[in-house]
């Protein structure tokens, strides 16, 4: 039933919401875009639309930042640049590590040498996640300029060998490949290039920042039902993964309204663009640009940076703090209050009334207490 299918989904959101599961800080991950310096130029990547001087993040910032690490649980250094150009990168993993955060990063795996590999088991990184755009060099380096699909899996294949030959437990190494229209083809092939490589875990997310009316036909996710081509695609690569023991993790092919909080949950975690100012996500973090635009269900949308405070004037702290931050935040903290109120007064749905009434009550707490106005056309917002 489609009400029991919102009511599950619902719960799925609290609990990632919630933070349930994680570690015991207040906080889930701090997203740190440490360069914008990249060696590729992807098709869909907005540093091609941009007009910012490619830069790394000041070193003297990034101190500033790690007094707050330690309400931090996961330092994720990842934003619109290739991490591992930033010069100091590996002091940046071993602050991180030193102050008690998991680390991670994700890399377009041109810079997985084995120097890199012997730094990532040295220093205990957590998560290494290398992007991918297709299953075949055809595809992948046809999408990712710049990129060697061969070099990159080689790469991946010494870490992972690294990892087992020294009986390390770090890094979870996971192969990102991106659906598009262009490549869910070859998504069953991405399953059996995790097994070949022995990654932990390959994850299939949307293109979900459109920036160009390309971009925006070539994603595969809307609000009505999927293209069956795409879900017998995802079906294949999700029996494939299940026989061959790939975990897989395949993002959403439609769109919800009952999203309660994004995936990149700006209650539990936040982001710092390269020039030390602090956003809700990457995706507002976006140093301020004329005239820069993405896409939303096929209209061109404006978009600028939601900065809440600087690390060149502030104190993390202080800035975590500020009133149009905390602001910000209830909008969420609402949708979820309110979801909590319901919950408690609804113990038990015992017949289809109530849990249709139950359904009409969720549509009404969603109306009354809507995502912040920035946040309504973003596609990560209904789930993506």
């Amino acid at each position: 039933m489609a009400l029991l299918g919102r009511l599950s989904s619902f719960l799925r959101f609290w609990r990632r919401a919630s933070g349930e599961g994680q570690k015991s800080r207040p906080l889930n991950a701090v997203q740190v875009e440490v360069t914008t310096r990249c060696n590729h130029r992807c098709l869909m990547c907005p540093r091609n639309y941009t007009r910012t001087t490619p830069r790394d993040l000041a070193w003297d910032l990034y101190v500033k930042l790690s007094s707050f690490f330690s309400r931090i649980n996961l330092v994720f250094l990842q934003g619109w640049g290739e991490p591992l150009l930033h010069p100091r990168f590996w002091d940046m993993v071993a602050l991180a590590r030193e102050r008690g955060c998991t680390t991670g990063f994700t890399t377009n795996g041109s810079l997985l040498e084995a120097s890199t590999a012997r730094e990532i088991i040295s220093l205990d990184v957590g998560y290494v996640t290398v992007s991918l755009a297709g299953a075949t060099a055809q595809t992948h380096d046809c999408i990712r300029r710049g990129s060697d699909f061969q070099k990159l899996t080689a790469n991946v294949a010494r870490l992972v060998e690294l990892k087992k030959s020294t009986g390390a437990v770090n890094p979870k190494v996971h192969l990102s490949f991106m659906l598009t229209g262009r490549s869910i083809g070859e998504l069953p092939a991405a399953v059996r290039l995790a097994h070949e490589l022995e990654v932990d875990q390959l994850v299939a997310p949307n293109l979900d920042c459109p920036i160009t009316p390309e971009d925006e036909q070539n994603r595969i996710f809307d609000w009505d039902e999927p293209d069956p081509a795409h879900e017998a695609a995802i079906t294949e690569a999700q029996l494939l993964a299940s026989r061959l023991g790939v975990k897989i993790s395949v993002y959403p092919l439609r769109l919800t309204d009952d999203v309660l909080v994004c995936e990149l949950n700006p209650l539990k975690q936040f982001f710092l663009n390269v020039q030390g100012e602090v956003a809700p996500c990457v995706y507002t973090g976006m140093p301020e640009q004329d005239g820069f635009h993405r896409y939303f269900r096929g209209e061109k949308v404006a978009t600028s940076t939601v900065c809440f405070g600087s690390l060149a004037e502030k104190e993390m702290a202080e800035i975590w703090d500020e009133v149009h931050y905390r602001e910000f935040r209830s909008f969420f903290a609402k949708r979820l209050r309110r979801y909590a109120e319901l919950i408690n007064r609804s113990p038990g749905i015992r017949n289809l009334f109530e849990l249709e009434r139950f359904g009409r009550d969720i549509d009404r707490v969603l109306r009354e207490n809507p995502f912040p106005p920035v946040c309504r056309q973003c596609y990560k917002a209904y789930g993506a």
